[in-house]
């Protein structure tokens, strides 16, 4: 076991970027965790690569969604003592929170894990969705927690908001599932999630990360961080367009990349899915 406090350096759109991961760390087994457990990708055409960009919901659908969702964020920034006008938009979130993380923590909490009851359209619509591209029956259930949320990321241009380089399954929790991410506001070429194509199928051995939650450029994450890697660390932002969905597996090494907007703040709505039973 080693404290590891190097700068993890990585390709993003051909670009070298570079951040710092901290934590106690070691290489992983030798083992493909996704060989033993569900691949919702495995019938599609989009198997390999582990991700694609399709297509979402109706116009009006997108829409309802898009605008009940930053309305929530509204609340929850009202909720932590702002004073915003009904109309605020939620790309300024940094202008007004600034450097503040005791606020936006505030904000945060309230949009972490939010029950589906609060979604802005009946989660059987993206059930319904998510299904058409997995090719199978799917539900918003997590079996292993006994219940179903989703996620409201708000991510301000060039600090420590988004997770580290890792797979959402070293959380045993979020195992056997399938990602989305839809963007809300603020999302572009330069600030959209990243991932790595192909690596949900990377050996663990392949990679050397903190066995618990990292510390990302300052910042505490409960997600365990890469701290190294024996394949070269080539990431994209696919970048879905505001009518499209990413959906993407858990065992797809992602995120590691700051919002580089140069003034607009990213929101995005991620949430899991996994098989119906």
């Amino acid at each position: 076991m080693r404290l590891y406090l190097p700068r993890m350096k990585a390709r993003l759109n051909q670009q070298d970027i570079e951040y710092r991961v901290e934590g106690p760390a070691s290489p992983g087994a030798a083992e493909i965790l996704l060989a033993n457990d569900v691949d919702l990708t495995a019938t599609q055409p989009w198997a390999a690569a582990g991700y694609t960009v399709a297509p979402w919901l109706t116009p009006a659908e997108n829409a309802t969604l898009r605008e009940g969702l930053i309305e929530l964020v509204r609340t929850a920034v009202r909720n932590a003592g702002f004073d915003i006008p009904a109309d605020w938009p939620v790309t300024e979130y940094h202008r007004l929170v600034g450097d503040d993380d005791a606020r936006h923590l505030a904000v945060v909490q309230q949009t972490t894990t939010c029950p589906l009851a609060a979604l802005p359209l009946p989660v059987a619509t993206l059930e319904a969705r998510v299904a058409e591209l997995c090719g199978r029956p799917i539900s918003a259930h997590n079996p292993a927690l006994g219940r179903a949320q989703f996620h409201l990321r708000i991510v301000r241009p060039r600090r420590s908001d988004n997770n580290p380089l890792h797979r959402d399954v070293w959380l045993d929790r979020l195992r056997n599932g399938i990602n989305i991410y839809f963007p809300l506001a603020g999302s572009t070429a330069d600030s959209s999630l990243a991932l790595l194509p192909g690596s949900h199928w990377w050996p663990e051995d392949q990679l050397t990360r903190t066995h618990a939650g990292a510390v990302y450029n300052g910042a505490q994450y409960s997600v365990p961080g890469v701290v190294a890697s024996a394949q070269p660390l080539h990431l994209l932002r696919p970048n879905p367009g505001p009518e499209e969905v990413m959906i993407f597996s858990p065992y797809l090494l992602h995120g590691g990349a700051v919002n580089l907007n140069e003034d607009a703040t990213r929101l995005s709505l991620e949430m899991r899915f996994w098989a119906a039973e």
